[in-house]
């Protein structure tokens, strides 16, 4: 099967990382053909940094990014400059398409520029199939700044909805915005973003550090601004407790002046951006991971990579029982790891009490079993059976 994943990201963002990549390398096990058209980044790096390089997956850039990204923020164009290169860019994707002629467009995020270039490949190949593979709940996911920008995101998720023949989404929130916006009419398969994580097990220690891994940006629905006053509550109790945070992002600045406006920035290390490859000694420095949120609903309709790291290696979390959290980890396991959304001082005390009572081996061991559930490989060949 030849196979096209149409994205609107570069190879070093966190979809195509945690979500294209994992899925395309699975189909490319199976036997499958795999396309990922992408944007350029500057400096464009050949394959992600720190990863083996797949030669067996094509990789098709079709343009930049519409936006820029600085030390301190992603500024997107505006206007006609941010018109001309969204459409300069889907129809070279569509060109692409039509050069690979694929047998299945996976359209990752029903946004304009991918939703166009398929509807215009699709005049042409009529016959390929579409799946449509949502992660996040765009409206709220895009810092839009017009009517106009709002009305033409909802319009590619409608139009995008319409070409698909099958719909895989992330979340349950997501399958039921989906289910809901397409009235039952279209097949719809949550299947949420998984984990590649070999041989890893978290054996806790003496020491009395949190772990933050991911996205330095409140826009991406990730509550960064609530470790401050975390690690200030935290340390009223555990005086040596310190704060790992493992990511980059566009509030990394103010977060920073943050910690120095409380007092506790001595207390805090930036490793930056990490890799896959990172992981494995990020898990051996920390005690308990934190996945701080609130109930908007932005967070219902994501994925929570902290989660699944969490099973995976079987280290302790403290987030909120909001969106597929509560499905991901055991129920067993919700009174120790959920605090109250948007509630530094209740994840604080969720903090302290599993850094002064580790989990059992049989509670981590529950952790790593339901872990299988949300494999790449279990969910690469759940996507799979779509494929026919």
């Amino acid at each position: 099967m030849n196979i096209a994943f149409v994205t609107t990201q570069s190879i070093i963002q966190s979809t195509v990382i945690g979500r294209v990549l994992p899925l395309a390398e699975h189909f490319q096990k199976m036997g499958h053909s795999v396309t990922i058209f992408l944007h350029t980044d500057t400096p464009t790096p050949t394959w992600i940094p720190g990863q083996a390089r797949n030669d067996n997956i094509k990789l098709y850039f079709t343009g930049p990014n519409p936006f820029k990204t600085t030390k301190y923020k992603k500024r997107r164009q505006s206007g006609m400059q941010l018109l001309l290169t969204m459409s300069i860019n889907a129809l070279r994707a569509a060109w692409g398409l039509i050069k690979v002629r694929p047998q299945y467009f996976i359209i990752v995020k029903p946004l304009p520029e991918n939703v166009l270039a398929v509807s215009i490949a699709k005049l042409f190949l009529w016959k390929t199939k579409v799946i449509l593979d949502v992660d996040d709940f765009e409206l709220f996911a895009n810092n839009l700044s017009s009517l106009i920008e709002r009305s033409a995101i909802h319009a590619s998720e409608r139009i995008a909805t319409s070409l698909a023949d099958n719909i895989v989404v992330a979340t349950p929130f997501l399958y039921d915005h989906i289910h809901q916006m397409t009235a039952g009419t279209k097949n719809v398969v949550l299947i949420p973003t998984g984990l590649t994580l070999e041989d890893v097990r978290f054996e806790a220690d003496n020491n009395h550090t949190m772990l933050y891994i991911g996205s330095i940006a409140l826009s991406s629905g990730h509550r960064v601004d609530m470790l401050p006053e975390i690690l200030v509550h935290v340390r009223k109790q555990i005086p040596d407790a310190r704060l790992l945070i493992a990511g980059s992002g566009h509030d990394e600045s103010e977060l920073k002046k943050l910690f120095q406006d409380l007092g506790v920035d001595t207390a805090v290390d930036f490793y930056g951006r990490f890799i896959q490859a990172d992981i494995v000694s990020l898990i051996a420095k920390a005690t308990v991971l934190i996945d701080p949120i609130d109930a908007s609903i932005a967070v219902r309709a994501k994925s929570s990579f902290r989660c699944a790291l969490a099973l995976a290696t079987g280290m302790p979390i403290v987030t909120s029982s909001i969106g597929i959290r509560t499905d991901l980890l055991p129920e067993t396991l919700h009174e120790k790891f959920f605090a109250i959304p948007e509630n530094p001082s209740s994840y604080a005390n969720s903090i302290i009490a599993l850094m002064q009572t580790p989990l059992s081996e049989e509670e981590k061991t529950s952790m790593n079993e339901q872990a299988l559930t949300y494999s790449w490989e279990q969910l690469a060949s759940t996507y799979g059976t779509l494929l026919i």
